[in-house]
């Protein structure tokens, strides 16, 4: 069997995960967050990174054939890279954050999710405040919240 190419790495990965390992279209990547790194390096580097490396491992020994993430395929790799076979990480790092549009009417300002705005901006939807009738309008405020899933 011929090897397989080297995964494709990024420090890309956001939210509350510090790392991940993907296979898309045939493609490996392992996936960083550098938060993670920055907030506690010497509990990320090098475990998180042996953590993602024992996914790819298990893959390129085993193929995507009923093996479970985390199952004793992974806990072996992991303990022959001399790695406790730990699943998840204790830092605490925030959520995904998404965009806020701000809108206002007569009386309020009213705060609409990406999808609303996309309906009122490109399919001319147009929503009205509940409490005055009034048409809501967007002047280019844009705030972020985190979401907690």
């Amino acid at each position: 069997m011929a090897a397989l190419p080297a995964p494709q790495i990024s420090l890309d990965l956001r939210g509350r995960a510090a790392g991940q390992w993907r296979l898309k279209d045939g493609v490996e990547m392992l996936r960083f967050n550098p938060d993670a790194f920055v907030q506690d390096w010497h509990a990320h580097f090098p475990a998180t990174v042996a953590h993602e490396v024992a996914h790819s491992i298990v893959y390129r020994r085993f193929g995507l054939r009923s093996v479970r993430p985390h199952g004793p395929q992974w806990r072996g790799v992991m303990a022959e890279l001399g790695f406790p076979p730990v699943v998840t990480h204790q830092t605490p790092l925030t959520g995904r954050r998404s965009r806020v549009y701000v809108y206002q009417c007569k009386c309020q300002s009213h705060r609409l999710g990406p999808r609303r705005h996309h309906l009122i901006k490109q399919r001319g939807y147009r929503y009205a405040c509940a409490e005055c009738g009034g048409k809501l309008e967007f002047h280019d405020q844009v705030e972020w919240r985190e979401q907690n899933h």
